[in-house]
């Protein structure tokens, strides 16, 4: 995965320079087409450089709801988004918090402990098996108990691409955090 970021970055490298020479050419030539076409390239460029910061603007409460139903958890009430910070390329890493109705937190702590696979650890240690479980795509859903929180992981597709989704929340207060990481 390593050397197509590479060859990405090389063939942006080198398509930043041809904007760029065409950008020089045309304020030489006061050709307009020439400067559009440079301009464009170069927006081109500073987006596909941008698509994580453009992710973390653009998230809503909709790409809330619809990537918690990967591990079917639906928030009824309102909740509000305090954080969510994307980071790497290709692999892509995203981490969400939100605020949520104590509504919905008794719920879903309620639906992880009523849970067929549900377990309890009594730290945060998880044994080496239970790790193992979690690197198959076996798209199914696992709840669990530690000591300071609740969770629920999966490690599924996601538009056609690999990804690991980790909940967590707490019995003593209404912020619920998520990590969604596509390998």
């Amino acid at each position: 995965m390593g050397m197509k970021l590479i060859y990405g970055l090389i063939l942006l490298l080198i398509f930043f320079s041809i904007a760029i020479g065409l950008l020089i050419f045309g304020l030489k030539k006061k050709s307009k087409t020439a400067l559009i076409i440079s301009i464009m390239m170069i927006l081109l460029v500073v987006m596909s450089l941008l698509t994580n910061k453009i992710d973390e603007w653009t998230f809503s409460k909709s790409d809330v709801e619809k990537d918690l139903k990967h591990i079917d958890v639906e928030l009824r009430h309102d909740f509000k988004i305090i954080a969510n910070r994307v980071s790497g390329m290709p692999e892509r890493y995203q981490q969400t918090k939100l605020l949520i109705a104590p509504a919905d937190r008794n719920r879903i702590i309620g639906e992880i402990k009523n849970s067929a696979n549900f377990k309890s650890f009594e730290n945060s240690d998880l044994t080496s098996e239970d790790n193992e479980v979690n690197r198959e795509i076996r798209n199914e859903i696992y709840n669990y108990r530690y000591p300071e929180f609740y969770s629920r992981n999966t490690y599924t597709y996601i538009d056609n691409i690999p990804a690991r989704f980790y909940m967590s929340i707490s019995e003593n207060n209404d912020t619920l955090e998520y990590q969604l990481i596509e390998d």
